[in-house]
């Protein structure tokens, strides 16, 4: 599993440091905080990692040109220099991972290079990263354009959509499959099928192709797909960038379930959201874990005040003196008590 990153000039961090969980790791803040950034970068991190670990050639080079491949597809910059937060000559990022821990630099004015101070490496690592748009509509001739045409796609789409394009696994009734898909399909009621490299979701009313599902239904069934093909495995990373988006909030509380469900079959997970119920849900488990049993869960409160980030950490939502998803919601509350107080001065004038 993934025990600690260490960021250092990295976009928007001067130092920061962050001490995961093994089950699950939420990240809340404001847009751009750099919430996406820690997945990002952990993902980029263990990509490079399995590609020297299978590859014939393990050179410190070969591991030094995957990472920087692995960054530029994952973050998009017109060049690696501009992953260095401004006003810092350099990124200096740190994983520490199986007992191990490597570090790789690079500075403002790099291209395409990093440098790796070792070249050890830590066990094969599988991992999913499932982006906030759903894939499900757009997988047909998706891997097709990406290998002819220059898109701005960045790779958590590019794997997410090589992950759906695995076929089943011939045996499906393993009991590890069956207890993950049981959320979903008590809750959805319905199929997934792929036809002609199509995606289609059938329920009660027939069989219908994926774009004219809701949205969210799609991005749900995407999830069950890769359960039943084996890319969502035991003994995994998962990273979950807004689990929440197009979901309709009935189905958020089957999302906070099946995150629990994740980590109690060895699962890590790491999840970057702005939704008031998920936390809350997952939050309320941690804190009544002796009610009902839940995975370890660590929460980490991202803040931003004059272009610095602090990071606060706690095993539950409680445990954090900012919440910034609470701090609106409280001021919304606080907006609908003016204008109820308006309100009431004017109808008795």
């Amino acid at each position: 599993m993934i025990d600690q990153l260490n960021l250092k000039g990295f976009t928007n961090f001067s130092e920061s440091e962050f001490v995961f969980s093994k089950g699950i790791n939420i990240f809340i803040g404001k847009n751009g905080t750099g919430k996406t950034h820690i997945l990002k970068n952990i993902a980029a991190i263990i990509d490079a990692n399995n590609e020297i670990q299978l590859s014939h050639a393990q050179s410190k080079e070969r591991f030094e040109n995957l990472i920087a491949e692995k960054l530029l597809g994952y973050f998009k910059p017109d060049q690696l220099g501009r992953l260095v937060k401004k006003g810092q000559f350099n990124s200096i990022v740190t994983l520490k991972s199986d007992k191990k821990d490597y570090t790789y630099t690079f500075s403002s004015t790099s291209k395409v290079k990093v440098n790796v101070e070792n070249n050890e490496h830590f066990k094969i690592t599988s991992s999913l990263y499932i982006p906030p748009r759903e894939m499900f509509s757009t997988f047909e001739g998706f891997l097709t354009l990406i290998d002819k045409r220059e898109i701005s796609f960045d790779e958590t789409y590019v794997k997410f959509a090589k992950s759906l394009n695995t076929p089943l696994l011939k045996e499906t009734k393993l009991d590890f499959i069956i207890n993950l898909i049981k959320p979903f399909e008590k809750s959805l009621d319905i199929k997934v099928i792929k036809e002609n490299n199509r995606f289609y979701i059938e329920d009660k009313n027939g069989k219908l192709e994926a774009h004219l599902v809701a949205e969210g239904v799609r991005k749900l069934a995407s999830i069950m797909y890769l359960i039943m093909n084996g890319e969502l495995e035991r003994n995994s990373v998962l990273f979950w960038d807004e689990p929440e988006a197009n979901l309709n909030p009935a189905l958020i509380k089957v999302v906070a379930d099946f995150i629990i469900l994740l980590a109690e079959n060895d699962i890590q997970v790491f999840v970057a959201t702005h939704d008031y119920l998920l936390t809350h849900l997952l939050s309320l488990r941690a804190e009544y874990r002796h009610i009902d049993s839940c995975p370890d869960i660590k929460f980490f409160g991202i803040t931003k005040e004059k272009d610095e980030i602090s990071i606060e950490e706690g095993n539950t939502l409680i445990a954090l003196n900012n919440n910034p998803i609470l701090d609106e919601y409280a001021a919304y509350y606080d907006l609908e008590q003016e204008y109820s107080n308006k309100s009431f001065k004017l109808l008795n004038k």
